[in-house]
């Protein structure tokens, strides 16, 4: 449900979810797990797609079977190919943020084995992240234990407390047990604890990349200090790119020690699986997931207006999208969401409690997830759905089969397997030009920073279908109820 990758156990009767308990590690969740994790597997039984869909004349959805969908999928594509064989067109591949490894994998496969330049984009990655080879700049570098030693933190744009709960209990016991200070920039908020509020806009970070804010003198005495700054941040149109190149001279100029062994600067994501979606781009071969900023955004460079064919993989949160009336739209998913909503042909998918899949949490560490259950109806593996939809006809190019070794050497070991379970990569630092950093504090914005999130108990397909988080948001807004 969040970027930690808590360890949980799942108990089932049948096809009956009954209870999610946390399992013991102490380096992600402990033994802690957050309540919307705990208590939102009833959602994993309403509006669930369960049979193949098409959108009929009349605008209404009509099940269809998996022969079906795979005629109707291949004769879409040569329409398009006769249709515009002169000017062309784009297909794109939009990957939602708990989307595993393994399947982007897959559709990045038979993406490029069937479209000449396939667009690949990952929602919620925003372009300044997206676009970088370094790995730092979307990892939490400093780890989830190695956040307790910390002996001061700041925070930029960032609510640790409902963006990532378990991030969250970590400061809190630095700050109750070893005296580590918290300073925040951004919204108001109550962390549980302590915290000195610097600013509500990215103009302090002016000051302090340029030594003249009160806390840069803690900073440069602290011996372990540590930057946050959240993953919605960067997502801001006007300055995000500018935020992370100053929030990285910060953590150059006050964190970084002179064997390089620390360097204290992390990027805290939103979503489950995003590092590991984003470490498929490590390939100067090939296109990668990381080039394009999210569809979520103002970015006028995807020309959505060439866009023929997209291709919804579990993602749901796509506003901005300005498609002609002749674009097709496919959605993979396993509920009944946004994406399904405006979708020409719906598949319906597994949810992470039916696959065996591989994740990345926020820090990078590799994780696997087991089946406890099979999807409900005629619903598939995401894998499995690829291969049945573009079949063995359509033959792959020479990229088309790069498998985890080339691309995302990040999740391997020195064998050329998967790396093994709860093994973290190393991270390198890097630094900016100075040129770089004054431009970046010169594109500052004033504009205060948004809550980055806005309802904690339903921000995916999963909560917004659980009748306990529904009632969870009730009490959670007073101003909600009758009287």
């Amino acid at each position: 449900m969040d970027s930690v990758g808590s360890n949980i156990r799942v108990d089932t009767r049948g096809a009956e979810i009954m209870r999610v308990l946390p399992r013991l590690n102490e380096d992600v969740n402990e033994e802690w797990l957050s309540d919307k994790a705990r208590f939102s597997y009833d959602g994993l039984k309403t509006q669930r797609l369960k049979q193949p869909m098409m959108r009929g004349a009349k605008g209404a959805l009509v099940p269809i079977g998996w022969d079906k969908a795979r005629m109707l999928m291949k004769h879409v594509v040569l329409r398009l190919d006769r249709n515009y064989r002169e000017q062309g067109y784009e297909a794109h591949a939009i990957l939602g943020p708990y989307v595993d490894t393994y399947a982007a994998l897959k559709l990045r496969a038979q993406f490029l084995s069937r479209f000449a330049n396939p667009v690949f984009t990952i929602q919620d990655q925003p372009s300044a992240a997206a676009a970088n080879d370094l790995r730092h700049d979307y990892v939490l570098s400093s780890t989830l234990v190695g956040l307790e030693d910390a002996d001061i933190v700041l925070l930029v744009g960032c609510d640790p407390r409902k963006e990532a709960p378990l991030v969250n209990t970590r400061l809190r016991k630095g700050v109750m047990h070893q005296g580590m200070q918290v300073a925040s920039i951004g919204t108001r908020t109550n962390l549980t604890y302590p915290y000195a509020h610097l600013g509500v806009s990215p103009k302090a970070l002016a000051a302090i990349v340029a030594g003249e804010h009160p806390i840069c003198s803690a900073l440069s005495e602290a011996r372990r200090p540590a930057l946050i700054v959240s993953n919605r941040a960067l997502q801001r149109e006007e300055d995000g790119s500018a935020i992370l190149t100053t929030c990285r001279a910060i953590a150059h100029r006050y964190m970084r020690r002179d064997d390089g062994a620390y360097t204290g600067f992390n990027v805290l994501q939103n979503s489950a699986n995003a590092v590991g979606l984003a470490e498929l781009g490590f390939c100067d071969d090939h296109a990668g997931l990381r080039a394009l900023s999210c569809a979520g955004t103002a970015d006028k460079s995807l020309a959505w207006s060439r866009a023929k064919l997209v291709f919804l993989m579990g993602a749901d949160d796509v506003d901005g999208m300005s498609l002609s009336d002749d674009a097709f739209v496919v959605y993979q998913g396993h509920h009944g969401d946004r994406g399904a909503s405006i979708a020409d042909l719906i598949l319906p998918g597994a949810a992470y409690t039916e696959k065996s899949a591989v994740y990345a949490n926020t820090e990078g560490r590799v994780q696997r997830s087991k089946l406890a259950f099979f999807p409900p109806g005629h619903a598939k593996n995401d894998t499995e759905i690829l291969a049945a939809l573009f079949g063995e006809d359509w033959m792959p190019s020479e990229d088309a089969d790069v498998g985890l070794d080339l691309l995302s050497p990040a999740l391997l070991d020195e064998d050329r397997g998967l790396m093994p379970l709860d093994a973290i990569s190393a991270v390198e630092d890097a630094r900016s030009s100075d040129f770089a950093v004054q431009s970046a504090v010169n594109a500052l914005g004033s504009s205060p920073f948004a809550p980055p999130v806005d309802n904690f108990y339903m921000a995916d397909p999963i909560t917004r279908a659980s009748t306990t988080m529904a009632k969870c948001t009730r009490l959670n807004k007073p101003n909600n109820f009758d009287f």
